[in-house]
């Protein structure tokens, strides 16, 4: 009985597929759209030329100099010079600048009196990363200036070459990046908005098969009549967007970082596992809702309040560590958060499988909650035919 459950209850669900677009699209063109989209805006991998304005008011060969160092960093190119700081502002408020450097009048005779030379850089922070890497560029092109100045002044004044090298470079600092090492946001970034984008459309897809059940009262059509069959009936209903989904992530997984050599094969494995435990998750978390709302509008409203800003807290882009104890505390509930840890660590990290005990541990715990949960939120609301009809 329980076989025939099933098969009765996954011919109807691709029955209704057949004839429903929206929800081919959902399982279909809204996830490939998703990863097209993510690709293209992260093709570039590394964030360079950010457009920078130049105002030179002391039209120098040092100030042009020190302009030429800038706009040769890799992260910014002089792409204006606006005539004052009204133009300047009225720039980066229209985002067609992200910052503006002005060199002031009198740096070339202050640098040649051995005074300090006045640069000013503005820079928009509102958006952290550009900020973040302009200034760094800036800061960079500036310092290897003032180096360069400074050698040559000693120079002059009869200090051997070597001399000078080694006490301009008195403490010379080694930064080693372990992971990630040329910074690619694609690898990074790009890799943890999929996952993010594809958890919001599992889970309501999810919510959807079992919701509209309920909203056409057409739950004594689709359950057997046995509540011991539930749970086959729920599976069959939602295997084919289960196939869909893994399907997805696998693609994800193969195209963004599994065909990369550094992988080892015991953590491809276990990401596939992974990411096929999340799709399941995320359906029956869906169905949970569904079920214990008995109305399709709430349920795709609580999906929505639970996954759409779930990537703010997964800790990818502020890390975890540094949220309040209530953003933590959200940030646990969510499977999201422990598939980008247990990404990080075999994608980026290359660590050991048995450092991994703890996300996927929490997977695993996050499927059995929404499995338990949506067959016993389903049992009873398969016994209140009054709750049924709820647009």
């Amino acid at each position: 009985m329980a076989t025939s459950a099933f098969r009765r209850s996954l011919r109807r669900e691709l029955s209704h597929l057949a004839h429903d677009r929206w929800d081919q699209a959902l399982l279909l063109w809204l996830p490939l759209l998703t990863c097209l989209m993510i690709a293209a805006i992260f093709s570039a991998g590394q964030i360079r030329e950010l457009p920078v304005g130049l105002i030179d008011a002391d039209h120098t060969p040092l100030s042009r100099q020190l302009a030429r160092l800038i706009d040769a960093a890799p992260g910014v190119r002089i792409a204006a010079n606006p005539a004052d700081h009204t133009a300047a502002m009225q720039a980066m408020r229209s985002r067609s600048l992200y910052g503006v450097i002005e060199i002031q009048q009198g740096f070339e005779r202050q640098i040649k009196r051995g005074e300090q030379g006045d640069v000013l850089c503005f820079y928009d922070a509102q958006f952290a990363t550009a900020a973040g890497i302009l200034a760094k560029d800036v800061q960079a092109a500036t310092m290897t200036f003032a180096a360069g100045i400074r050698m040559v002044a000693r120079e002059k004044r009869g200090e051997s070459a070597i001399a000078v090298r080694d006490s301009v470079q008195a403490i010379n600092l080694r930064l080693t990046s372990l992971y990630n090492e040329s910074i690619d946001y694609q690898t990074f970034l790009g890799g943890a908005l999929v996952p993010a984008i594809l958890q919001i459309l599992i889970m309501v897809v999810g919510a959807s098969a079992v919701g509209r059940e309920i909203r056409d009262r057409s739950v004594p059509e689709w359950l057997p009549a046995a509540d011991a069959h539930h749970a086959s009936a729920l599976l069959g209903k939602l295997l084919p967007a289960f196939i869909a989904f893994s399907a997805w992530g696998v693609i994800f997984l193969l195209a963004w970082g599994l065909l990369r050599a550094e992988v080892a094969a015991a953590s491809r494995a276990l990401l596939l596992s992974g990411m096929l435990v999340m799709v399941a998750a995320y359906l029956l978390l869906g169905a949970l809702v569904a079920a214990a709302t008995a109305n399709l509008r709430s349920a795709l409203s609580v999906v929505g309040f639970y996954t759409a800003p779930a990537f703010a807290y997964v800790g990818q882009a502020f890390p975890l560590m540094a949220m309040p104890a209530a953003a933590k505390a959200w940030a646990a509930i969510l499977p999201l958060t422990w598939w980008i840890q247990l990404q990080n660590q075999h994608w980026l990290m290359d660590v050991p499988i048995a450092a991994s005990a703890k996300p996927v541990s929490a997977l695993l715990l996050m499927l059995a909650i929404g499995a338990l949960g949506s067959v016993l939120a389903l049992r009873r609301v398969a016994s209140q035919p009054e709750r049924w009809g709820a647009r």
